[in-house]
């Protein structure tokens, strides 16, 4: 068994992202939302999930946007539920756990469940 390696790179960053969006490409439940009701461009929105965990990993300060504007603006069109935030942290921490481990690692999942746990509060909840 190959030894796991931390997220050092962007490269890093990038493969993560990737193979994190397959995942979540294949559940039918987010599928649905991220392609039918966001209408993401993948090609847009990958470059900016590129950025936005490299700027928690590393602390670059490459990502400017609001994602709890965007995911507000989402819940509008298509409630967000409590059992899609459990998929994506589950897809989330399964894609991390097969590809990496380490303490950017751990960070990244940390901030996963913060993120996830912030914008469910916000939207499903309803609370300010």
């Amino acid at each position: 068994m190959e030894e796991k390696k931390d997220i050092t790179t962007r490269e890093d960053v990038i493969l993560m992202v990737n193979s994190f969006y397959e995942l979540v490409q294949k559940d039918p439940e987010l599928d649905h939302m991220f392609n039918q009701v966001a209408q993401l461009d993948w090609n847009a929105h990958l470059p900016k999930m590129y950025d936005f965990w490299e700027t928690i990993i590393f602390k670059n300060a490459l990502y400017s946007g609001n994602p709890m504007r965007v995911h507000k603006q989402l819940h509008g069109l298509q409630h967000l539920t409590p059992g899609m935030f459990d998929t994506w942290l589950a897809l989330f921490n399964k894609n991390m756990d097969n590809l990496f481990e380490g303490k950017n690692a751990f960070e990244a999942k940390t901030r996963a469940l913060s993120i996830a746990t912030m914008i469910q509060m916000k939207t499903v909840y309803g609370k300010h």
